[in-house]
């Protein structure tokens, strides 16, 4: 009666060890093509004799003679491993001055603001036809969002991804009090953002926690330094951001410390393990490593 076997039985090196004896008529010059010690070849030949039933080769004078089964089976069983190692190692078709991919981009508002304007300048010329969508909120968790390749790339302060293996941390900042620089501060008289689902939230809460009621509240970043011209107040906001924004007033803004510390905010460029081969993917996380790293130097506020 003819035994089934089945896919669960095998692995590859048992296939691979029988098609290396099939051409080499001989196990200890098997062993030496596959870089592996006669004994394992041996036992390897041995397992794969059990689950087939069969012996396979027969030493003889002229070396390992191939059974009806081996030689039925050394023509399928070749091609298929041709076949699995071509597909393996298949070649990217990934040309970024010719791609015309969309990736989609997890940002922070903050991270939009800082970054996005550079990475656009610097893939516009060499890869025109790559589309960015950026997305700013999401469904779910966003560790699945990546894995499941629904957002290719997170940017951004997000602590619950810092655990990640497929993280590079782009550079650190920290929360600093801004005013405008024509008035006095106040005391105790500051303007915060209170982003939700963010890692943001940290700052009104520990202002709570700290027994300071902010005086102002906004849903971001961007609208704080607006809201301080000719009066007393102070606003919470990450350094490089609020040193950017400041370039772009007419009025001067001065930055001070903060009556107590914040956590630093750590900026990650996040990915999935299951692009690990992905050369789009690759390329694009080395535009924005690359679009950190020739950030134009921010001039410094008075004291």
């Amino acid at each position: 009666m003819k035994r089934h076997i089945s896919l669960d039985q095998l692995d590859f090196r048992l296939l691979n060890v029988f098609i290396t004896i099939f051409r080499e008529r001989h196990v200890g010059r098997a062993a030496d093509t596959l870089g592996m010690s006669q004994p394992t070849v041996s036992t390897l030949l041995a397992r794969l004799r059990r689950i087939s039933g069969d012996p396979l080769f027969i030493r003889s004078a002229q070396g390992m003679q191939p059974t009806v089964l081996a030689r039925n089976w050394a023509e399928p069983v070749a091609s298929a491993l041709t076949m699995l190692e071509s597909a393996l190692n298949a070649p990217s078709d990934f040309d970024a001055a010719t791609s015309q991919r969309t990736f989609s981009v997890y940002m922070t508002d903050v991270g939009q603001m800082l970054m996005l304007n550079r990475l656009i300048s610097r893939i516009e010329t060499t890869a025109p036809g790559i589309r960015i969508q950026t997305i700013g909120t999401w469904e779910g968790t966003l560790a699945d969002q990546l894995d499941d390749r629904s957002i290719d790339i997170a940017f951004g302060w997000i602590p619950q991804l810092k655990a990640r293996k497929t993280s590079s941390l782009l550079f650190k900042d920290r929360y600093v009090g801004v005013h405008d620089a024509a008035t006095a501060p106040a005391l105790h008289r500051y303007a915060v953002a209170y982003v939700p689902n963010s890692a943001h939230q940290i700052v009104p809460e520990r202002f709570q926690l700290h027994g300071i009621k902010p005086v102002i509240t906004v849903p971001n970043f961007f609208m704080l330094p607006e809201v301080l011209t000719g009066t007393s107040i102070t606003a919470v906001v990450p350094e490089r951001l609020v040193r950017l924004l400041s370039q772009q007033r007419s009025t001067a803004l001065r930055i001070v410390e903060l009556p107590f510390k914040l956590p630093m905010i750590s900026i990650q460029v996040h990915w999935s393990a299951g692009t690990w081969r992905d050369e789009g993917i690759d390329w694009l996380r080395n535009q924005i490593i690359a679009s950190v790293n020739d950030y134009p130097p921010i001039k410094d506020f008075p004291p």
